[in-house]
Order: structure tokens, then sequence, then C-alpha cells
């Protein structure tokens, strides 16, 4: 009878499971503002990002799951076999958790696509992992500690007898090695990551590097060299380097900065609003972008330098064209205007349209972390949508996949931008930052440091932030973009250029 009773399971077993599987999804969800992550959707995401809904769900029913599997049996409840199971439950949340939001968004796993949306979700979950597993595995690792301590408090039976022989007592050593390795493993590739050096010195500011034109004809003649070396090149024609002028030198000229694996043609419909208010626009291509084969590679060959040399060049272009020269631009566009802004005296206004700073998937803290993982991993081509492995229709110009490569230098121009920005104070009189508050792609954290940083060195920065009720995507600009606004967005611009207080609508407040 004794026997029989230490072999008994505790009471109410599979109520445990159901409570562990939420303290796991508890501490998960608790941890994401401490990670430095920002999560703007309650439950349903249109876009296919992480909400609150998919990571409690999808870390519950992992913690479930790996509960039982290793304390399902009669005198398994042990301290360590609490750690591995948080352990487990850490490593495999994160595809779980990507899955689930995919799911949400294309509503079925289509056989046809299953490849390619498996391939992007594999992608995010090893960045995540090697770049912040570490933290994660952790911290799960320690609620299933107090969770096995809790539930000897209550059901002292569940206290294991050592009296174990066989394969029950050398499994949990295996395991324990197993979790403690793949604790290790990330931490160590963490700190690795952490240290290696990215190479920034040579994306200081080099004065001279800048050849500023002195007058409208000197642009012109400019523009044509580069347009000359554009027609070497197997583009698309809506992907050329492109100015709107008035035939002479007016009193704004305004210069933007495409977003990754776009090209001058996203700007085209602001590009003509801004021209019919009386400005000269300069929309110049950044380089490897616009290739007329959308399924090109070129865009793994892109450099930080050769961003920094884009941003100088059609700065200096503008001083021909216009006697105030505003530099702005999207996402890695916005990391140039933030950089001129940063290092150009003669941008009398630099204002940064949702700036890639960090990627929303990775906290701040990290950034160096991943992007050392992208510069050093193998390239691979992305798909922005991977189940239509498409653009939205009508962006038969921009690429419908990204390089990881490509995204990593524009990382890597993020961090000489946000190191400087800590060190100096801002060169350009004039700075303005565009946040968008329900932008999934790009850390606003991130954004908001920098905001952060120029101000501490007496810098004013008109800072003006589209509120997440709005629910705009992360490009702002592209009037193909089912998640636009445009005619409100291209507004919001032009009263930041005039400094005049955008007008948000009182309802999204």
């Amino acid at each position: 009878m004794i026997e029989q009773d230490r072999r008994a399971p505790p009471p109410r077993h599979g109520r445990w499971i159901v409570i562990a599987g939420l303290a796991f999804a508890v501490a998960a969800v608790l941890s994401v503002p401490l990670s430095g992550l920002v999560i703007t959707d309650l439950a349903l995401s249109p876009r296919g990002s992480v909400s609150w809904l998919t990571l409690f769900v999808g870390v519950g029913l992992t913690g479930m799951l790996f509960w039982s599997l290793l304390l399902l049996r009669p005198r398994r409840y042990t301290m360590l076999r609490g750690a591995i199971a948080g352990v487990l439950v850490a490593f495999f949340s994160y595809p779980v958790v990507l899955t689930l939001a995919d799911l949400q968004r294309h509503g079925s796993l289509d056989p046809q696509t299953y490849a390619s949306r498996g391939s992007n979700v594999l992608l995010r979950t090893i960045i995540t992992q090697l770049s912040t597993g570490f933290a994660s595995t952790l911290t799960l690792a320690m609620v299933g500690v107090v969770l096995v301590f809790v539930l000897h408090r209550l059901h002292p039976q569940t206290i294991p007898r050592h009296d174990r022989r066989g394969f029950w007592r050398t499994a949990p050593r295996l395991a324990a090695a197993l979790a403690l390795s793949l604790v290790v493993a990330l931490g160590g590739a963490f700190a690795v990551l952490t240290l290696l050096p990215l190479d920034t010195d040579s994306l200081r500011a080099n004065p001279a590097a800048s050849r500023p034109v002195v007058g409208y004809d000197e642009a012109l003649a400019r523009i044509e060299a580069v347009r000359t070396d554009e027609a070497r090149l197997p583009l698309n024609p809506r992907c050329l380097s492109n100015l709107l002028t008035h035939g002479h030198k007016v009193e704004r000229v305004v210069v933007f900065f495409h977003g990754l694996t776009n090209c001058p043609a996203q700007a085209a419909e602001l590009g003509a609003r801004l021209f019919a208010l009386g400005y000269n626009v300069y929309l110049p291509r950044i380089p490897q972008h616009g290739d007329a084969d959308q399924m090109s590679t070129i865009l793994a060959n892109l450099t930080a330098e050769e961003m920094i040399a884009v941003g100088n060049e059609a700065t200096d272009i503008a001083q021909g064209l216009g006697d105030e020269v505003v530099i702005s631009g999207l996402s890695a566009g916005g990391s140039i205007a933030g950089w001129i802004g940063q290092h150009r005296a003669d941008a009398d206004q630099s204002i940064a349209i949702a700036p890639f700073l960090s990627p929303n998937l990775v906290p701040g803290w990290a950034n160096h972390a991943a992007t050392a993982l992208l510069l050093n991993a193998p390239n691979a081509m992305v798909w922005w949508d991977p189940a239509t492995r498409d653009n939205p229709p009508g962006m038969t110009y921009a690429y419908p996949r990204y390089a990881t490569r490509g995204l990593a230098q524009a990382l890597r121009l993020s961090i000489a931008l946000m190191d400087d920005a800590t060190a100096k104070p801002p060169l350009s009189p004039g700075l303005g930052i565009l946040l968008n508050e329900a932008d999934d792609a790009v850390s606003n954290l991130k954004i908001e440091e920098l905001v952060l940083h120029w101000q501490e060195h007496g810098a004013e920065v008109n800072a003006v932030r589209l509120p997440l009720a709005l629910g705009l995507g992360h490009d702002l600009i592209d009037p193909h973009q089912p998640t636009g606004d445009p005619d409100f967005v291209y507004q919001v611009l032009v009263d930041m250029m005039n400094g005049v207080a955008p007008k948000i609508p009182e309802s999204t407040r």
C-alpha cells in the first residue's frame, strides 16, 4: 500500500499542467518590457507581427507541453527537471509564437507557400535566439524551478525519493546536461557576437568627402553624371535617380532617400506633391537598388559606406538646387537622413521618417550582437511577404525580398549614427523625427533614444508621433502600401518642413 501511495500522481495533476503553462506565459509577457521589445497589437495583427495574444498562447501551449512531458510521471518532480522544462519552453517558444503570428495573418498553412513561410520563421528564430535567447532561457528556467518549489510545498508527496535506477536516473542528467549546454551556448554566442568589432570607424564623418556645388548648373551636371553611371546598369527605368526641377534654384529643395529594397519610385507621388508647392525635389537611388530583375540578389552587396556616400553626394548637389536644403528619408533612408543631420551643418533640415536604427524584433541592447550575426553569417534572401512572395499590387519596381547582409549594413550605419549622436552634438540646425507608434518593423525605443541623445546636446528636435490608433504600416510613403495613408502623411511632412504643428485627428490621440 505504501509503494502504491508513493507511485500515485499528485492531486489535480492536469490542473498543474495548466498552471505551469500560464506561469510560463505570464513570465514571458512580463519580461517583454524589460527586454526593450515593443508589442503594439493586443490580439490581432494584420501585418503578421507578434501580438500579446500570440505571445501568451504560444508560450503557454509550449509550457504545458514540456511540463507534462518532463513531469508527468511519478517521482519526477525535481527542481532540476523544472529548470530543464523552462529551458526547453524558452527555446521552442520562439518558432511556436512566430508560427502563430504567421497563421494569424494568413489564416492557414498553405502547402504551396509553407516552405518560404517556414524559412522566414526559422531565420527570425535563429536571429532572436542567438541575440537574446539566453535572457529568456534563464528567465523561464527560474520559473520552472519556482513552480516545482511551490508544488513541493503544497504537495509534499511529490518530493522524489532517491531510489531510482537505470534509465530514470540517467535521463534527467542527460537532459540537464543538454539544457545547460544550450544555456551556455546561447550565452556564449551572445557574448562573442557582442564583442565582435563592426568596423564603424570607416563610417565617421570625413569633411574631405563632401564637395558642395556652387550653383544650379553644377548641380545639374552632377546629377547628369549620376544618371550616366546608372545608364550602365540594368535598372528599372522608374528607379533612376530623379530630379523634379522648376528650371532654376528655388527657395527650398527637398531630398528624399527611399527605404531598403525600394527605389526612387517609392516617393514619386510625394515628390510630385512637393514639386507642386514650388520646391525642387531630388530623389536619389541608393546603390544596389532598382535592378530591373526584381529577384536580383545584388542587395547583398550594399555597404554602409555606399549609403553615407550617396547621402553626402545628394546633400552636396542640393546646395545648388535650393536656398534651404531639406534632407529626408524613410527607414534605411531615414538613417541616412539622420546621419546627414548629425554630420552636415549645410543641411538646413533633416527629417528622418521611421529610421531603421534597430529592428523591432531585437531589443536595443542586443543590436550589436544581431548586426554582427547578420554580417558574419551567410547571406539569405528573405521574402517580405512569404505567403504571396510578391509585393503589393503596383509595386513593380521594388524587390519582394531583402538580403540579410544588406540589412546588416543598414544596421551598421545606424550603430555608427547612435555612437556619434551619443558623443557629440548634431550639426544640422533643423532636426525632425517622424515616429509611427504602430510600426512593427523598427524599434521606436531606439528612435526615442536618438532623439534623447540629440536633446542632451542642446539640440531642438521636432519629434512628431503618429498615434497607434491610426494603424499605419512601416512604409508611410509608398501609395501602393495597403496599410498607408499617403495624403495624411504627406501633409504631416509638409507641416514639419514649414515648422507647423501637424494636425493629428482628435479621435486617435
